[in-house]
């Protein structure tokens, strides 16, 4: 077992007597959490029920790196039953919350310790239904986000939308066709190819 990114609680636990690793995925659709773990039965952790599925099939290396950069996990999912494969099927998921967690079974199925190895969002999901099927998922994580251009604008209607009763772009339509005024009353300021310094033509004193 490769254990240089365990931390030393969860390496401690797992040389224990009775104590068996798991993987554990949670999904979050919109219905609700679909969560299953690599072992037998069910188990409970932070209020969702991961169901076992016996293997969890193959998952891509985890990385860790002090590198701020985005990257993949690859994820398959293999023994799913029907009834989840059917909801990962039938709703929305990409951009959802996506987690893998590596956890200490003791010999009366209990959970007894986890760690979190990967976090990020949903991506692509291609499913093969069977009895039982397999899931394949990808998983970004949140650093890919930087990668994708914004649909933001500097509006009062995308404002409101992001933040209800914020009027800070309130008038930016207004103000976009107006002239600018500085120092003269009534003139708008004329274009200048240079930087500071006083004009060659100051304006005559009264």
């Amino acid at each position: 077992m490769i254990t240089d990114w365990l931390s030393a609680e969860m390496q401690e636990m797992l040389r224990r007597k009775y104590i068996s690793a798991i993987l554990m995925a949670r999904l979050d659709f919109v219905s609700g959490i679909v969560a299953v773990h690599s072992g037998v039965g069910d188990v409970t952790f932070e209020g969702a029920v991961y169901k076992g599925i016996g293997v969890l099939g193959q998952v891509s290396q985890v990385k860790q790196s002090n590198a701020v950069k985005p990257y993949t996990l690859r994820l398959t999912l293999s023994g799913v039953p029907q009834e989840l494969a059917q909801t990962a099927l039938t709703e929305k998921y990409q951009g959802r919350d996506g987690r893998l967690y590596i956890g200490a079974m003791d010999s009366f199925a209990q959970v007894v310790a986890t760690q979190l190895l990967f976090r990020g969002r949903m991506d692509v999901m291609p499913i093969n239904l069977g009895n039982p099927s397999t899931i394949g998922l990808d998983i970004n994580s949140r650093s890919t986000d930087w990668k994708r251009a914004k649909n933001g604008r500097y509006t009062d209607a995308d404002q409101q939308a992001r933040y209800p009763g914020d009027r800070f772009f309130e008038y930016v339509s207004q103000m976009a066709e107006k002239p600018i005024y500085w120092g003269v009353p009534g003139k708008p300021i004329a274009a200048s190819g240079g930087g500071g310094g006083r004009s060659g033509n100051p304006r005559k004193q009264n």
